[in-house]
């Protein structure tokens, strides 16, 4: 029950913090921490004279470690009196970091942020209002849509700031598509998705990646106009049976990839993926991985959005906030903070470095200049979010309290599925009714 364990360890760390009266404290040490010092000789005093040490933490692969640890230095080369102590994991271990942190009052100046975590963290008091900042300026937010900072808002508040926009999309093996002498359409069914993959497996030998977990079945419940969670609360069958019916009808195939391989390519991990390696022609995930995914891939990928229901009366693509930078309630140097996720965001020497790697800059004259210096592959995903502009869908909710339950349960159900150890039908109804109890249960 990880998100209650979470709620838990940030009551926590909130009673440690009133209780020591701290604030900012370096971060504990891990295996994949880096520290990055500051440099004497910089040019500018962005944050004042003062000397000022920020800690800050992000989930990512190699490729978005390596660009922010750059950009990072560079800030600090800029302004010599700031010191930012940096750390960082992939996606699976994030969480369970960033509950360490918070039960020992450890709790980042500067802390990635989900869409799905942001309520969790602001009802127990542990982010900052960036309001302030953004009303005098700090953090300048002139060229930035106001649907954009609404993201990140509780309560008529700016509690976290989007990195950068992104959508669902299927990412595929150009190579072998065309070898195979088929075409993949900008939004395939998932019907097509099949007899695609069949005929690439029968051309190439290569098999297919179906299966987008929890996101996956929110997006189908989008393509009938529904909410997921709001069918799960009510014990309502539908999106769920239609998920785990299409997982069944691509597991019993040959063409398929089967879930004893999936156990040793976790999709979750950039570097693991089977798309990687070429067991898979394909995979599915949002736009902001797709520019490492092909560069650790080192292949031409192409890009096209999630598949959807044949019969769909609603799109449902939609346009995410890839990632936020919040800041921390406890931290001593608020203001500092601000100044770098500023810098982070508007800045073109800062986006020269990152180019999009998290998605397409919030900051719209940024993102014409990033645009205009991208290479093919990073060209792609602007091109896809274009599109993807033009047809999305508003997006669903943030996620309720129990939502790391709830994904979890549908993983261990979706690989008991693939093993044959129960039927389409039987993983529907015991989602939805386990689903059901972990939400109410999450309310209380």
């Amino acid at each position: 029950m990880k998100k209650k364990i979470l709620s838990l360890l940030i009551m926590t760390a909130m009673v440690i913090g009133l209780l020591a009266g701290c604030s900012t404290k370096k971060a504990s040490p891990a295996a994949n921490t880096q520290t990055t010092e500051g440099n004497s000789s910089g040019e500018k005093e962005a944050a004042g004279d003062e000397e000022v040490t920020l800690s800050l933490v992000w989930w990512g692969n190699q490729t978005r470690n390596d660009l922010t640890q750059k950009a990072v230095e560079l800030y600090m080369k800029n302004n010599s009196n700031v010191t930012i102590k940096t750390e960082f994991t992939d996606w699976s271990g994030y969480w369970d970091k960033v509950s360490t942190m918070a039960a020992g009052g450890n709790l980042p100046d500067i802390m990635q942020q989900d869409y799905a975590y942001i309520n969790q963290f602001q009802e127990s008091g542990q982010l900052a209002d960036l309001t302030p900042f953004i009303k005098d300026g700090t953090i300048d937010t002139t060229n930035i849509p106001e649907s954009i900072l609404d993201s990140g808002k509780i309560d008529g508040s700016v509690y976290a700031l989007s990195l950068g926009s992104n959508a669902p999309m299927m990412a595929y093996d150009k190579e072998i598509v065309e070898k195979a002498g088929v075409t993949i359409p900008e939004q395939p069914t998932i019907d097509e998705l099949y007899e695609i993959g069949q005929t690439i497996y029968e051309k190439t030998g290569v098999q297919t990646y179906f299966d987008g977990g929890i996101n996956y079945i929110q997006y189908l419940a989008r393509t009938t106009g529904s909410y997921l969670f709001d069918e799960l609360a009510k014990g309502t069958l539908d999106s769920s049976l239609l998920y785990f019916n299409s997982i069944a009808k691509f597991s019993d195939t040959d063409f398929c990839i089967p879930a004893n391989l999936l156990v040793e390519k976790d999709p979750e991990i950039v570097e693991t993926k089977p798309i990687i390696d070429q067991s898979t022609w394909n995979d599915l995930s949002f736009s902001n991985q797709f520019i490492s995914v092909s560069s650790t891939a080192g292949r031409d990928l192409g890009i096209c959005m999630w598949p959807t229901t044949a019969d769909a009366t609603t799109q449902p693509e939609y346009l995410k906030p890839s990632m936020f930078f919040s800041i921390a309630e406890t931290s001593e140097n608020k203001e500092a903070a601000a100044k770098f996720i500023d810098w982070f965001t508007n800045s073109e020497e800062a986006n020269e470095i990152l180019m999009g790697e998290r998605g397409i800059p919030i900051n719209t004259e940024i993102a014409d200049f990033v645009k205009s210096k991208v290479d093919n592959v990073t060209a792609q995903v602007f091109d896809f979010i274009a599109k993807v502009t033009e047809i999305a869908e508003p997006i669903d909710p943030p996620s309720p309290s129990g939502f790391s339950e709830v994904e979890e349960l549908g993983k261990k159900l979706v690989e008991t599925l693939r093993y044959g150890e129960i039927n389409a039908e039987d993983a529907a109804n015991q989602y939805v009714t386990g689903s059901k109890e972990i939400l109410e249960e999450a309310a209380k």
